[in-house]
């Protein structure tokens, strides 16, 4: 492949360009991991909150039944209560009296239950305000934090276009079949597709060339890429631009 002095020039140049560019790449490709972290902590503090509330309508629903419970236990006492004027037996009074004690024993165990629950609910509902609020100031500094970030990713982004226009027109005046070599290099993880020779070393991958090789990137007559590396070989000197 024919090349010019100045075809490297290019090439060179363009490197440059890109790695200005993969520099704000970079930036731009923390900003959204920074708020994704804030958006987290969000749902992190609004799943505690959500956890006291399901935990104080849990309790509610408990201290319901358990209030529906103690409502029939009392119901039963009343019952057998009146129903010990109506029995005939003394065997029939006793067993309606153990009833009516178990009836008894099981609601003042219920009253407990009852009791328990209501201090379980004042606990979760004040635990459930002071998650509340702590997610209102941690919700306000990170909508802030993500507004900040968000306006930073525009900024970038602008940054980004204006020297990607200036990158494509260095590259719009290097040949096609060049920018497919150097393309490809980039592709493979190869920021540095472009590399200078060292004396008789490719000065990336440090193999000691062939000294036909050295004396062909000399020439600056074609294109030459290192056989271990592949990058695009150039000699110092022929960077140098005339003064």
């Amino acid at each position: 492949m024919a090349i010019t002095k100045e075809n490297i020039q290019q090439l060179i140049a363009l490197q440059e360009q890109d790695a200005a560019l993969d520099k704000v790449q970079k930036e731009m490709d923390l900003i959204p991991r920074q708020i994704a972290v804030f958006k987290a902590d969000l749902d992190a503090a609004k799943a505690k909150v959500a956890e006291f509330k399901a935990k104080t309508l849990a309790l509610e629903k408990l201290k319901k039944e358990k209030e529906l419970e103690l409502a029939a236990r009392e119901e039963a006492v009343r019952k057998h209560s009146m129903e010990l004027n109506q029995v005939k037996t003394n065997d029939a009074f006793k067993a309606l009296q153990q009833e009516i004690e178990r009836d008894k024993a099981a609601g003042s165990a219920i009253e407990t239950d009852i009791l328990e629950a209501m201090e379980g609910i004042d606990s979760a509902r004040k635990a459930e305000r002071a998650a509340a609020a702590e997610n209102k100031v941690l919700e306000d500094k990170a909508n802030a934090d993500i507004a900040a970030l968000e306006k930073t990713l525009s900024e970038i982004q602008a940054k980004f276009d204006g020297q990607k226009a200036v990158r494509d027109g260095v590259a719009a005046q290097i040949p096609a079949d060049m920018m497919r070599i150097y393309n490809h290099v980039r592709s493979r993880g190869k920021p540095d597709a472009i590399v200078p020779v060292d004396g008789e070393n490719c000065s990336a991958c440090r193999i000691n060339l062939a000294p036909q090789m050295v004396i062909e990137v000399a020439k600056t007559k074609a294109l030459v890429i290192c056989e271990s590396c592949q990058r695009i070989l150039y000699k110092p000197e022929a960077a140098a631009k005339p003064v």
